[in-house]
């Protein structure tokens, strides 16, 4: 059995047991404080090595790296049903998109004289996927070991706020997941966008700019949900730090 992994807080210090509330958001965080209030994961790996051959799944590949793995195999999780968690999450995501989550190539492309990295081909289009589908692991891994803040968890909705992209990952790991989904995007987000987050069934809030708040409608809108007990689910560390590592993949 693992080591449970802790988050901290790199402006305040705050620190965070997984196993005993979600680690979102910065409990310490005050608005306005001038903090950057970001919880960053504390991995025990002195028995991990990197893996020479992992699983073309990056998320089963590299679990041993991960918060997901490490939270579940505290908690007295196999690594077999570990893994089982994720190839039946991958499952539904190729139900739901076509693909899951694979290694993405890396190419020479000559006219530009770089390697190119290519993730057109990651679930829903972009890499957001991967940001959001750590972060949908370690929920699943909370429900799966019925820990203390996982009751009740799935009447909670999901929540992001974002131009389109990384809301339609978010709407395609909702959905594999069976979770509702509230997105809320700008009037002039794509039209081919909007209509496939309909058709994944999010709930689409489309937030117009008004002359009396400042800043985006959208991040104002998203903040105003998780006020009242939705899940962060978007891709800002300060709002989800459970989006960082899934991106490191």
């Amino acid at each position: 059995m693992s080591r449970g992994p802790e988050f901290v807080c790199a402006g305040c210090g705050t620190r965070v047991d997984p196993s005993r509330a979600l680690p979102f958001q910065c409990p310490g965080a005050v608005d306005a404080d001038d903090i950057d209030h970001v919880l960053t994961p504390r991995l025990d790996l002195s028995d991990v090595g990197f893996p020479e051959s992992p699983d073309p799944d990056p998320f089963v590949g590299y679990r041993r790296l991960m918060v997901p793995w490490h939270l579940a195999t505290s908690q007295g999780m196999s690594d077999p049903d570990y893994v089982a968690l994720v190839r039946e999450l991958d499952a539904a995501l190729i139900e739901v998109d076509g693909r899951g989550f694979r290694r993405t190539p890396l190419t020479w492309v000559q006219a530009l004289d770089a390697w190119v990295k290519d993730e057109t081909g990651n679930v829903s289009g972009s890499h957001k996927g991967r940001h959001l589908m750590g972060a949908m692991l370690t929920l699943r891994v909370m429900e799966a070991l019925d820990l203390p803040m996982a009751r009740g968890l799935r009447e909670r909705p999901l929540a992001i706020a974002s131009c389109g992209n990384a809301a339609l990952a978010a709407a395609v790991i909702a959905r594999a997941a069976r979770w509702p989904i509230d997105v809320f995007i700008p009037p002039d987000a794509s039209a081919s966008v909007v209509a496939r987050l309909q058709e994944l069934e999010a709930r689409v809030h489309v937030c117009r700019r008004t002359d009396d708040t400042p800043g985006d409608p959208c991040v104002h809108a998203f903040g105003a949900a998780v006020a009242a007990g939705s899940v962060p689910f978007g891709v800002q560390g300060p709002a989800n730090a459970l989006s960082i590592e899934g991106g490191q993949t």
